[in-house]
């Protein structure tokens, strides 16, 4: 898997934030400036914080199981990483999805059904912060519709009351007894 280095930075070319990453590599981040905040007028260092924040939902993405090829993580993470230190806040919008009986997050992975359809499909996120009522999360399904004319696409940033979230669970699998 792709670590952090020294090397690393963030910088905003083109109207886009960018993450340097050394040796000719450069991870377009897919979210709107309008969208993002304190952003770097020159380079700026991925941070002690941005190291501590990617390592960690790493670690946790890893422990859950979820089958990710390794540059699918690594894309999941660089984006989890720029939108805590980037993203500005959003309004929660928890009635276009169905309120669960038992709710949560399993290694910061969740699903979130949609309320438009009692056959919706479920759209598969990273929490990225939580608190007692509410969750921001990360898309990381590809698309994800929750009403008849409003699709979200893959890495939106969504923020719900924590009774929507339903654990997300990998298979995991059995091991035989010696």
């Amino acid at each position: 898997m792709l670590l952090p280095n020294t090397n690393w930075f963030w910088y905003t070319h083109e109207d886009e934030l960018r993450l340097d990453l050394g040796d000719t590599l450069t991870f377009v981040v897919p979210f709107a400036l309008k969208n993002l905040v304190n952003l770097p007028t020159q380079k700026q260092l991925f941070s002690l914080e941005d190291t501590e924040h990617y390592v960690a939902l790493a670690e946790s993405l890893d422990n859950n199981g979820i089958p990710l090829t390794e540059g699918q993580l690594v894309q999941i993470l660089l984006n989890a990483t720029a939108a805590l230190k980037f993203h500005k806040p959003v309004c929660m919008k928890s009635w276009l999805y169905k309120a669960q009986n038992t709710s949560g997050a399993h290694f910061q992975l969740a699903m979130l059904e949609a309320s438009f359809d009692d056959n919706a499909e479920l759209g598969q996120v990273v929490v990225l912060e939580q608190d007692d009522s509410c969750a921001t999360c990360m898309l990381i399904s590809d698309d994800f519709m929750v009403s008849d004319i409003k699709a979200l696409a893959k890495f939106e940033i969504i923020k719900v009351m924590n009774d929507r979230l339903i654990p997300f669970l990998a298979d995991i699998p059995e091991y035989k007894r010696a």
